[in-house]
């Protein structure tokens, strides 16, 4: 085989593999650009489910009708009296801490 044969047959061959990498590239960026798009997608349904839940949430009474409804409403306000609770703890820790701090400055 004579040096351009070689040659040749050598940019034959990257140039196939070139082209294969590009179409991958190029499939690549396809499937990402669509995901992306889904990923944004979803995130649309998700503040919209969101929104949904604070119609409900600040019209409880609108929606006495679905039980389902209800027990959610109702384990929300027992997670807020928990925050409440927790709130408070915090203010007597704090209040605490600073009565201690006093009494060890005087």
């Amino acid at each position: 085989m004579d040096k351009k044969a070689f040659f040749e047959m050598v940019r034959d061959e990257a140039n196939s593999a070139l082209s294969k990498v590009f179409d991958k590239v190029e499939e690549v960026s396809k499937v990402s650009g669509f995901k992306y798009k889904n990923h944004n997608l979803n995130s649309q349904v998700k503040d919209l489910k969101i929104q949904i839940g604070e119609v409900i949430v600040n019209n409880p009474d609108d929606f006495d009708k679905f039980p389902e409804i209800k027990v959610f409403l109702d384990k929300i306000d027992q997670i807020n009296d928990e925050i409440d609770a927790n709130n408070e703890k915090i203010k007597e820790l704090k209040e605490k801490e600073e009565k201690e701090e006093k009494t060890e400055t005087e």
